[in-house]
């Protein structure tokens, strides 16, 4: 007996294939609309009507929140420069504006996908609203952080100055970077991401920069007076404009502050603790204006 002959696939059957799935997406899609046309439509309408109100509402904010004064109390505050250093453009306004914009065109797709029956749809959108201000909280965390780490910066290079530490700078990054870690560790845990170890790392940071810290801040304190005490002697003694040479520093003083000088010399700008500014010998040179007060030359 003879097996049966298998024969090819002929070309009209192979072209018949995307024409009957075209014909079923399409009698799928006429049957949706015909079942659900009515939800589509107001669940468009709700978009649109949604996208026209955010728009409305967000030039209406800006300008509200800009005519009492928000720019101004923010460029008082700090806030407008810190954005400017970081390269961030626009104002507090603007953004308030446009965050405004985004809940209310993200309450449109909400109400939405639940009028056209996109249940699941609506429920993953109302479960992100609701982490929603979770992640605010976690960003306004971020932004504390972010100032908290600034000042802990600024801070350590002081305290390293005073000390007569080489490279403040370095200590200051060492600060601004422990400061921003634990920031972090502590968003991560508000969020719930944070595991054991996570938080025993940050744990560890917080004591180590407050080891540091307090140590810095115990050098630091006698000098810091002695650097306070005596400034009174150097502002009856030098004044701005006046060249001097110290050991290792010459140079043209710039100004006399509570705790710390700065004198411009060729190399750049040298700040020195006043301290070791009264300690030191220091020689006028010639052409110099005479002592504070005293209107001669020396």
């Amino acid at each position: 007996m003879n097996a049966p002959i298998e024969t090819a696939p002929s070309r009209d059957s192979l072209t018949g294939i995307p024409s009957e799935l075209l014909g079923r997406v399409l009698d799928g899609t006429s049957a949706f609309l015909a079942n659900h046309g009515e939800a589509v439509v107001f669940g468009l309408l709700t978009i649109l009507i949604g996208w026209l109100l955010a728009v409305v509402l967000r030039h209406f904010s800006t300008r509200l929140l800009r005519a009492i004064g928000l720019d101004v109390f923010a460029d008082r505050i700090g806030i407008k420069s810190y954005l400017e250093r970081r390269e961030l453009p626009g104002r507090p306004s603007v953004a308030v504006g446009w965050v405004l914009y985004l809940v209310i065109f993200y309450t449109a797709f909400v109400l939405a996908f639940d009028r056209m029956g996109l249940e699941a749809a609506a429920r993953f959108l109302t479960t992100v609203a609701g982490f929603l201000p979770h992640l605010l909280v976690a960003a306004v965390l971020l932004l504390l952080g972010l100032l908290l780490a600034g000042l802990a910066r600024t801070a350590s290079i002081a305290g390293a100055r005073l000390l007569g530490l080489p490279a403040p700078d370095l200590f200051g990054a060492g600060a601004r970077l422990s400061v921003l870690l634990l920031a972090l560790v502590v968003t991560l845990d508000y969020l719930g991401f944070a595991s054991t170890t996570i938080l025993l790392g940050g744990l560890g940071v917080l004591l180590f920069a407050g080891l540091a810290s307090g140590l810095i801040f115990a050098f630091s304190a006698r000098r810091l007076a002695e650097s306070l005490l005596a400034r009174g002697f150097l502002t009856a003694t030098y004044r701005p404009g006046q060249q001097i040479r110290l050991p290792g520093v010459e140079g043209t003083i710039i100004r006399i502050d509570s705790t710390l000088t700065v004198v411009r010399g060729s190399e750049g700008e040298f700040v020195l603790p006043n301290r070791r500014l009264h300690e030191a010998t220091v020689l006028l040179l010639p052409g110099n204006p005479g002592p504070a007060g005293s209107g001669k030359d020396v």
